[in-house]
């Protein structure tokens, strides 16, 4: 065994993750001069072409372009920026003027010598209170040699005061910070650092190294003060440069960082190192005094000439502003080792089975290389060096995948094309070549060893083998077995908890449930039931309860044997990938999963994933199946594309708390105007969006502003009152929905990083999707109201015209009652008197006049009846027919029974009706006296199943044709079908009119 020196390991120290921020993302200009961040999150970065405000996905510009909507007069950034957050205000100098920027409403204040300003102002500060200062100069007001620096204090209303002033040097340097007990230190070019107390007193003044610029000696210097209150001075003179700590029981500075380049900038972070830059160099002092060089990190991902700023956020994210973008470093502690991992990006050192020796030295197996390369328990790497007795192959574990160790763990046996042990001892490889058939090295070829110790092993089942190494005997499991029977491509194997039953996964035909014994119990795929996500399994993982099966594309399935059922988890879930390649089990509820994109943390209590990727320390985000393994100290293995990553779990189980979402703005598209129209919703403190029946779509945006790694946050979304789930929207940070119908919703948002950490809220937005006017329920109601008034309007009119009618109706048949019935009743009294005394043929012409005259009032006396309104009930029509039987068949003997039945006799009758069945009776009449020898007539009334049927039946034998016109029975047909009735006539047993009316009397 010897020491690999072509491999890195790196343990858990502090990596560089760093990414750039620059104008392809959409910085409006590359010379970036401050950074602050605002109470929403959101970060700000003042540039000599104005101020942009960053929301993690998108750039909001502040300039002088009038047609701008966030416009500002000056928008040269010339010094720093700050946030005075009580008041979400943000302070700004351009163009050496001060301005403050109401967030919130963009509302500008500029102050200038009539607020007090004494003239240029060339540096501002916000002190531990949330107090503004600037250094001003008056250089070019004052008189040659009269020039002045000034310390002003905002006085919080609207001007600034002069805290103290000293005369200006021949340069404008000029530097101000306050010490945790808000004492002022300037730095001046002719007296070096003045210090003040909080009330303006000068309490001492200090030259230090001073330096000459273009001849002059200067004493100008910066000071900066860490958390406990220790003071900094970074000196800038010819021998003396870096940084020196103020020893307080000395009062001396000494050494603290040994640069030779003079440092501009400083900041502590939030694990208490300290970030110093020069002009391009950036360094980093930790807790123990280590210092790490981060320039040529920096320099690989972005060139710059200087650094001009440094900023820490709230999400302990470091921000390097220089004259070409910025950098996102993330401050954090690297929670994983790599291994055996090369220089070079990409596809490296590629590993396979991980296995644990009695020593505690932990052998893999480098596939790119074709060697079994390990770590001892002392952290020293070493090779096995491998050598076969029979088989002088340079790669006699090419295509070894799965390896199991031997009961004394002195050796471990593999498979490829042979079925081989190797001594790790001394690497002597043993081949078995009687397996060879039963082995193909094209295959999975995965291996077991069962609690007995046998070994279990083959491509396929007709070759599946188990081999007892201490006896030397083995058997096939399916020695029988049809050829249509057979499965190949066999991938993993895992014994269960189950007696003699092994589980099987397979390369495209699922997941096989094998006895031992030599039955196969059950088959699960995408087309059983339950179905599996999908055919090739590429890991498995038996606890108490479940099976979990890691599939190729179809994320994790997780099978409940008891209940028959299968839940399927993937990337929207959370899962960091939907190729799943290794599963190993955390305490009770947690597994770690490896991808080909990620690893991956399962809660699967909560059914929540932590995700983790290069950026977090990861060797390779690409994974290999068969290279996973927990050691007995409980460190975990994962292998892939490029080395081991290696991780204790218990430091990853702390979840970070992620800032706050955001809702950032909503846009809709109005079909009305053809415009769209845009809303800030980060300012606008709206508590319902209102949609317009007109407005075709509506996209609303969020953040989460947590600015590093941003493209892999993933989100949820859930429309209450339209959707009863949460939707994955990957990392999409907005959602848009067309026509929604009309009414009240609630758009919920929720995210994560991606680690997994949730945000610390879930976004809510009511939406009021408006009903256009014509579906509007007071425009129902209008109609509905119209609709009636109209109806009410016909059935009036209507009304009033059958008033009138009925009394146009009621004054003609009195009329023709009263006139015309005593005209005619007194013709037929004349003549009848005149016949008395006429002659004999005069007689019977006056005798003819008379019978006229009284067949003329009968028929009128019909007709008046019929027209009257105030005959319309059926009582009136059966007391009509009864007076005119008594008329007309009484003289002649003939008995009419009239069966009045079981009617209502006052329901009115249409006059329609009413008038063609009094005539039919009266036809039938009239043809019983002409026609029939009848003695009696029976007329019946009768309803049944809705109809109205009337009979007229005599009993006569004779019945001939009418010599006049023939038309008495046609006439009754023709009547009938003015009111659609049906009428039939029957001659058994006499003649019989059936009337059926389509209802019922």
């Amino acid at each position: 065994m010897f020491l690999l020196l072509k491999y890195t390991s790196v343990s858990s120290q502090n990596v560089p993750q760093i990414e750039t921020l620059t104008t392809e993302h959409g910085l409006t200009f590359r010379d970036v001069r401050s950074i602050a961040q605002d109470t929403m999150g959101f970060m700000w970065f003042g540039t000599q072409q104005g101020l942009n405000q960053y929301d993690g996905y998108n750039f909001k510009v502040y300039n002088s372009n009038k047609d701008n909507p966030h416009f500002i007069e000056e928008d040269k950034i010339t010094a720093q920026i700050k946030i005075e957050a009580s008041k979400n205000e943000l302070w700004y100098v351009a163009s050496e003027q001060i301005f403050k920027l109401n967030i919130e409403t963009d509302s500008i204040s500029s102050y200038s010598e009539k607020n007090g300003v004494k003239g240029s102002v060339l540096f501002l500060y916000k002190d531990v209170k949330e107090q503004i200062w600037i250094v001003t100069d008056d250089y070019w007001k004052a008189s040659s040699g009269k020039a002045k620096q000034y310390i002003q204090k905002f006085d919080g209303k609207d001007a600034f005061t002069v805290f103290a002033e000293e005369k200006r040097g021949s340069r404008e340097f000029t530097h101000i910070i306050s010490d945790n007990n808000n004492n002022m230190y300037w730095g001046t070019i002719l007296k070096g650092v003045i210090k003040y107390n909080e009330d303006g007193k000068q309490l001492s003044e200090r030259k230090l190294v001073s330096f000459i610029w273009y001849g002059e000696e200067m004493f100008y210097a910066q000071f900066y003060f860490d958390k406990a209150n220790n003071q900094y001075y970074f000196p800038k003179g010819k021998k003396i440069n870096g940084v020196l700590k103020l020893n307080k029981t000395t009062n001396k500075f000494e050494d603290f960082l040994d640069v030779p380049l003079p440092i501009y900038h400083a900041l502590e972070d939030h694990q208490g190192s300290f970030w110093f830059a020069a002009e391009e160099y950036l360094y980093r002092v930790d807790t123990e005094g280590n210092v790490q060089d981060f320039t040529k990190d920096l320099k690989k991902h972005l060139d710059y000439s200087k650094i001009n700023a440094l900023f820490q956020d709230s999400n302990k994210l470091l921000w390097v502003a220089t004259d070409n973008g910025l950098f996102k470093i993330r401050i954090k502690k690297q929670l994983f080792s790599q291994l055996f991992k090369t220089e070079k990006e990409g596809w490296g050192n590629t590993f396979r089975g991980i296995f644990e020796t009695k020593e505690g030295s932990i052998i893999a197996m480098c596939e790119s290389q074709y060697k079994l390369v390990g770590m001892d328990a002392l952290g020293k790497e070493f090779e096995v060096p491998l050598h076969s007795a029979i088989n002088n192959s340079a790669t006699p574990i090419a295509a070894s995948r799965s390896f199991t160790l031997t009961k004394d763990s002195t050796a471990v046996y593999s498979v490829n094309d042979n079925l081989i042990k190797i001594n790790l001892d001394n690497g002597l490889i043993t081949m078995f070549p009687e397996f060879n058939s039963r082995l193909n090295i094209t295959s999975g070829n995965p291996l077991i060893a069962l609690k007995d110790g046998s070994l279990l092993f083959g491509y396929s089942l007709s070759k599946l083998t188990v081999f007892n190494p201490e006896s030397n005997e083995s058997r096939l499991v399916f020695p029988n077995l049809k050829m249509e029977d057979n499965i190949s491509e066999l991938r993993f194997f895992l014994a269960s908890k189950e007696e003699n039953i092994v589980w099987v996964g397979t390369q495209n035909k699922g997941l096989l449930k094998i006895n031992l014994k030599g039955t196969i119990e059950a088959i699960y795929n995408t087309k059983s039931v339950p179905a599996l996500s999908n055919n090739t399994i590429l890991v498995l993982f038996e606890d108490d309860n479940k099976l979990w099966i890691g599939t190729y594309g179809g994320g994790l399935d997780c099978f409940i044997p008891s209940e028959n059922r299968i839940i399927n988890f993937n990337k929207e879930q959370g899962l960091s990938d939907n190729n799943v390649v290794g599963i190993l089990p955390y305490q009770e509820d947690f597994l770690w999963i490896s991808t080909y994109d990620g690893l991956s943390l399962f809660d699967t209590k909560a059914t929540s994933f932590q995700n983790f990727y290069v950026e977090d320390g990861l060797t390779h985000n690409e994974f290999n199946y068969t290279s996973f393994f927990k050691d007995s100290k409980g460190i975990y293995y994962f292998g892939g594309m490029n080395g081991i990553t290696k991780f204790n779990p218990k430091p990853i189980l702390k979840k970070v708390t992620m800032p706050a979402m955001r809702f950032t703005n909503y846009s809709k598209y109005s079909s009305k105007t053809n415009e769209i129209f845009k809303y800030e919703l980060e300012k606008q403190k709206v508590s319902v969006i209102d949609i317009s029946p007109y407005d075709q779509y509506f996209t609303v945006s969020w953040t989460m502003p947590n600015f590093f790694n941003i493209s892999k946050n993933q989100y949820y979304t859930k429309l209450e009152g339209f959707e009863d789930r949460w939707y994955f929207q990957g990392n999409s940070s907005s959602i848009r929905y067309n026509k929604l119908p009309s009414g009240e919703y609630t758009l919920k948002v929720r995210g994560a990083d991606s680690n997994g950490n949730k945000s610390s809220n879930v976004l809510s937005l009511p939406l009021t999707v408006h009903q256009i006017f014509y579906k509007t329920w007071w425009f129902l109601g209008l109609v509905f109201i119209a609709i009636i008034g109209f109806i009410y309007s016909v059935f009036n009119y209507r009304l009033q015209q059958l008033k009138a009618m009925n009394q146009l109706r009621t004054k003609i048949s009195s009329d023709l009652h009263d006139d015309v019935g005593s005209l005619l009743s007194g013709l037929a009294m004349q003549t009848e008197m005149l016949e008395m005394n006429a002659n004999e043929k005069d007689r019977l012409k006056l005798k003819r006049i008379s019978k006229i005259s009284r067949d003329a009032i009968v028929k009128m006396r019909d007709l008046v009846w019929s027209i009257d309104n105030r005959r319309e009930r059926i009582l009136d029509l059966i007391e009509r027919m009864e007076e005119l039987a008594d008329e007309m068949l009484l003289p002649k003997e003939i008995v009419c029974k009239i069966n009045k039945g079981n009617l209502n006799h006052h329901k009115k009758l249409p006059i329609a009706v009413k008038q063609q069945l009094y005539f039919i009776y009266k036809e039938a009449i009239t043809n019983v006296l002409r026609h029939s020898n009848a003695t009696k007539v029976l007329v019946s009334f009768k309803n049944n199943s809705g109809l109205g049927y009337l009979k007229i039946k005599d009993n006569g034998t004779e019945s001939k044709k009418d010599s006049k016109t023939g038309m008495g029975l046609e006439n009754m047909k023709m009547r009938a079908e003015k009111i659609n009735a049906e009428i039939n006539f029957y001659t058994i047993n006499g003649f019989t009119i059936l009337i059926k009316l389509p209802f019922a009397f």
